[in-house]
């Protein structure tokens, strides 16, 4: 059995999310963008950060003025 390092450990987490949403990934699961829901949030998750890196330094050079 392979043993996950620690950077690939994973958190469970639960999340309310509004239906239409929902149905959007529901759609891309079905057109075979994503094997299943956990993946496609896992997907959404990780673009968001990538695009809002910055967003922490920001913050913190704002408070630090």
């Amino acid at each position: 059995m392979r043993r996950k390092n620690t950077h690939e450990r994973k958190e469970h987490i639960t999340i309310w999310i509004e239906k239409e949403n929902l149905d959007y990934l529901d759609a891309l699961i079905d057109r075979g963008v994503f094997e299943n829901r956990s993946q496609a949030i896992r997907h959404a998750v990780r673009s968001f950060i990538k695009m809002d890196k910055g967003l922490i330094r920001f913050i913190d050079s704002a408070s630090a003025e």
